[in-house]
């Protein structure tokens, strides 16, 4: 026990939450199973593949908000003097990813407890018992023939997608909102608000029209984007109060003279 407090203290929030990640992703919990009805027609459509790809969703989401912080601060909140534009943006980028990680590990660790059938769960699990079941009888267990879908025809809820479209989204046109307040809004940035916001519903409905996911499962995603979005704008990122980023640095930069043994001079250094 001695050694698991002493391994906790020297873990940051960081090495706590992508452990919990890593242990979702390797199916190291119990997974559920909801089961079907047989001839469901809910999950009878074919799978026609992804509008909007996780590779183009994650690139998206992961960079284009440090894209829009590092040219808004650069360009309307640089200070001659002492130009912090990108520390600050550096700063908010590194709390909208812990943020961002928050998302999609509760998101994969729902889908993981949950096991719902996807629309296109009979297409491409094509469960063994559906062959044999009548009717509308009701089968709890189920063994998936293509071996390369058992560990996706039943991640229907929530919708990741709709959960990491909201949170990106949303975040950007808050930021824009929060950081352009002194100045008069330009048609630009209004534009890129309304791109945003709209991008992500867009990706939200998307996902219903392609079968990937219920109705209920995509406004499942966006409620679990909510909380954590408003953690990570208000708790987070301090609001994107400029003057807060500063105060965490300077007490970092003090806790950091305060573990250093030299006590942070240079002169104590043996040359």
């Amino acid at each position: 026990m001695d050694k698991i407090k002493l391994f906790w203290s020297k873990t940051n929030r960081w090495h706590r939450l992508i452990f919990l990640f890593i242990v979702v992703e390797l199916r190291l919990l119990p997974s559920g199973q909801l089961g079907f009805l047989c001839n469901d027609p809910a999950l009878s459509h074919p799978f026609t593949g992804d509008t909007i790809s996780w590779k183009w969703l994650l690139g998206t989401t992961l960079f284009l908000p440090f894209i829009v912080m590092l040219i808004v601060e650069k360009k309307y909140n640089s200070d001659s003097k002492t130009d912090q534009s990108k520390q600050r943006a550096v700063f908010w980028y590194k709390e909208y990813l812990f943020g961002t990680l928050i998302n999609l590990t509760i998101v994969q660790l729902l889908k993981v407890l949950v096991g719902s059938p996807r629309p296109h769960f009979f297409d491409t699990c094509n469960p063994k018992e559906a062959e044999t079941c009548e009717a509308s009888e009701f089968v709890s267990s189920y063994t998936c023939a293509k071996a390369h879908w058992i560990s996706q025809s039943d991640k229907s809820f929530p919708s990741g997608h709709t959960s990491l479209a909201i949170h990106a989204g949303v975040f950007i046109a808050y930021y824009l909102h929060q950081r352009t307040r002194h100045i008069p809004r330009s048609r630009a940035i209004v534009c890129v608000q309304i791109l945003s916001v709209a991008s992500a519903i867009i990706c939200g409905i998307s996902r219903i029209i392609d079968r990937r996911h219920h109705w209920w499962d995509v406004l499942a995603g966006a409620f679990i984007a909510a909380p954590i979005l408003l953690y990570t704008i208000r708790t987070l990122c301090g609001n994107f109060n400029g003057s807060r980023v500063s105060e965490v640095e300077n007490n970092s930069d003090n806790n950091s003279k305060i573990n250093d043994p030299n006590g942070g001079r240079a002169d104590n250094v043996a040359t």
